[in-house]
């Protein structure tokens, strides 16, 4: 669903989408799949921000995606809070790999809405696993690789050791959002937007 909003100026009349008005004053959406596409529009618009000095809200509401394209956005939010800060506000869920973006962003600016949710668990396997059994093993060994540098991030950013992380990330774990800020994955519950 596309919305628009109509401007009116001393140059006439204009109807603009509201995301792209948005999007101008560092208001980025993450909803739906986290994919190579949505990773690719995320940095594009980080790097214009972080560019012109723009402050950055990113709000997510995502079941997850792709590992490598949130660790992409992940990198991108990493530059662009070089220059200005980066606020993630969950306003749904922040399940999988986005509770790992939830958990990125700034630290003191990461917003959880009072009825928004997180989800943390190990790393899936995203393709059917088949072929020959040394196939198998390398992709477990790459598997096993992802879910402990994902487990160093989230005890980087939560304060949380790896073992308690993996303990909490061994099966699909939920979380209200006193509980995603108790277990350091957010910062605040969100008063205003």
């Amino acid at each position: 669903m596309t919305s628009k909003i109509i401007i009116e100026d001393y140059h006439g009349t204009a109807q603009l989408d509201v995301e792209a008005v948005l999007g101008s004053k560092g208001r980025i959406f993450l909803t739906g799949d986290i994919t190579s596409e949505t990773a690719a529009a995320a940095a594009k618009a980080l790097m214009y921000l972080s560019e012109n000095k723009i402050p950055v809200r990113i709000y997510l509401d995502s079941c997850g995606g792709e590992v490598r394209a949130g660790l992409a956005i992940i990198d991108a939010m990493d530059i662009a809070a070089k220059n200005v800060d980066v606020d993630v506000i969950c306003i749904g869920r922040a399940y999988s790999m986005a509770s790992v973006i939830l958990a990125a962003g700034t630290k003191g600016h990461r917003y959880i809405m009072p009825h928004g949710e997180v989800m943390v668990h190990e790393p899936l396997i995203s393709e059917g696993a088949g072929g020959s059994a040394s196939s198998v093993k390398n992709m477990a060994d790459s598997l096993i690789s992802v879910r402990d540098r994902i487990s160093e991030m989230m005890s980087e950013y939560t304060g949380l050791s790896t073992k308690k992380l993996n303990s909490i990330m061994r099966s699909n774990t939920f979380m209200d959002a006193r509980k995603a800020i108790e277990y350091g994955l957010a910062d605040k519950i969100a008063t205003e937007f």
